[in-house]
């Protein structure tokens, strides 16, 4: 009986080591739309799913009492989060990331590595960005999922 209410056993996901990390191209969702104003900074515009009403009358009458939903949803980065977006192009790996940093805005590598792991996580969490895994790390997660 308790059987039923113990959790399987999940095998423990592969953490990328730092230097696997170093080599990813962060590419940016193509379904996303963003645009720089003036000075430099981004906003990225994520288009929302609307609610489909069940039938034109009741459609009517929920039109009436809740008020439209927005259709995009707007997210403004700052100085630094809008060249890291500019910047994940799939070409670049997080290092020449790190590097363009460093030469732009004189931060040190490791702090510029923290923040980017942190920063990268969440708008992949977000789905405005992917990682583009080398090939060799790509197939070792391959083999690992078999």
């Amino acid at each position: 009986m308790l059987g039923l209410f113990r959790r399987k056993k999940s095998k423990p996901k592969k953490r990328l080591s730092r230097s696997e990390f170093l080599r990813i191209r962060p590419v940016r969702n193509e379904y996303v739309n963003w645009k720089k104003d003036d000075e430099g900074v981004v906003e990225i515009s994520i288009p929302l799913e609307q609610p489909i009403p069940g039938d034109k009358v009741m459609g009517k009458i929920m039109s009436k009492l809740i008020p439209e939903s927005p259709k995009e949803k707007k997210i403004k980065l700052d100085k630094i989060g809008s060249k890291v977006w500019e910047l994940c192009d799939g070409k670049r790996t997080v290092k020449e990331i790190i590097d363009a940093l460093n030469r732009e805005y004189k931060m040190m590598p490791i702090e510029a590595e923290a923040s980017l792991r942190v920063y990268f996580g969440q708008l992949a969490k977000r789905g405005l960005i992917g990682m583009l895994p080398p090939e060799d790390v790509e197939r070792q997660f391959k083999q690992n999922e078999t």
